[in-house]
């Protein structure tokens, strides 16, 4: 005997199991701002619980809608960015969407490839990924500026700065990283940033100097070094800094992985960390806390990111969004045993 249909999940099955009427649920999947954090989270369970997600396909052949959102960066291993499009993710799922991710790898869209992709209308809306704005070529650019697009995480690409944008102060963080390690008695802090033509952080190291400013403190031109793409790359970097006519006390690095990589540099010099040289990183990615030693750094709340760039974006969709704007998120400093005071 043939058993019974499986009854798909509604808005009422999750609205039960989070103790909420049917009208927040719906709320929610079309306007979450306007949902109580708390209660937000309520139904972020249920939905979970019971695999529940809207039915969009009827809506979507009505109003031309694909149900995917695009997510171009310019490296898909990046652990930052993967927490951000884990965000991402979760409140698109939530809404019926798929996320299709695109690596650029330092190379904008062409018009045979993503271009083609864009100006065909296959995707709903784009969330850029702190890259370079990728859509240079004519025929991309047509394709992207009839689409809904949202900047996750710092960029100094002024062709983004018209777009809804995601992210902490990463200049005042670095400012703040390099006080405090001048506060720890350094006077020779290094730098060791990201080449700007793929993952452009120059705020983080236009902080490193003002903070640097701010302490009293010089900065010599062998203490900046571009940590490149790859972590060996980084280690050349600050195998640089080492050997410099005066070698750094301290080093802030722009990225994490940057970080982990000059420690092993410093370490296969013979020197101790923090004893010898004191290292700093950014974004608290999950490596942080288990290096050796763990990792002074940025936190970033990455999921958040993602999700408040999602929610966002999904208003761009909808035509209900306000002026374009940089959303600055919290982020804190994050002290472990790589920093100490010079010898």
């Amino acid at each position: 005997m043939a058993g019974r249909p499986i009854r798909a999940v509604t808005i009422a099955d999750v609205a039960r199991l989070a103790g909420v009427s049917n009208g927040t649920v719906s709320r929610f999947n079309h306007e979450p701002d306007r949902v109580s954090p708390a209660t937000r989270e309520k139904i972020r369970a249920a939905i979970d619980e019971l695999g529940y997600a809207p039915n969009l396909l009827a809506r979507s052949f009505r109003i031309g809608h694909t149900g995917i959102i695009l997510v171009l960066t310019a490296w898909i291993g990046d652990p930052f960015y993967g927490e951000v499009i884990s965000g991402i993710g979760r409140v698109a799922r939530a809404r019926g969407y798929t996320v299709r991710i695109e690596e650029l790898d330092d190379a904008p869209l062409s018009a045979g490839d993503l271009g083609s992709f864009v100006s065909s209308r296959q995707a709903d809306g784009i969330v850029v990924l702190g890259s370079p704005w990728p859509f240079r070529q004519p025929e991309a650019e047509r394709g992207a500026g009839s689409h809904a697009i949202v900047i996750c995480g710092e960029t100094s690409d002024p062709e983004l700065a018209r777009y809804p944008r995601f992210q902490i102060d990463g200049r005042a963080a670095a400012q703040e990283l390099a006080r405090y390690l001048a506060g720890l008695g350094h006077a020779r802090i290094g730098f060791i940033g990201v080449a700007a033509s793929t993952v452009p952080l120059r705020e983080r190291e236009q902080g490193y100097l003002e903070g640097m400013a701010a302490a009293g403190l010089a900065v010599a031109p062998d203490w900046i070094a571009d940590g490149g793409i790859t972590m060996e790359d980084a280690r050349r970097a600050a195998r640089a800094l080492l050997n410099a006519a005066t070698r750094p006390t301290a080093v802030i690095c722009a990225t994490d992985e940057i970080a982990l990589a000059a420690m092993a540099e410093i370490r296969d010099a013979g020197l101790s960390i923090p004893g010898d040289v004191s290292v700093a990183g950014f974004d608290d990615t999950r490596y942080a806390a288990v290096s050796e030693p763990p990792l002074t750094t940025i936190a970033q709340p990455a999921q958040q990111i993602g999700e408040r760039a999602m929610y966002r974006l999904l208003k761009e969709i909808a035509g209900e969004a306000g002026p374009a704007g940089v959303e600055l998120l919290p982020y804190k400093m994050v002290i472990r045993r790589s920093t100490g005071r010079p010898a």
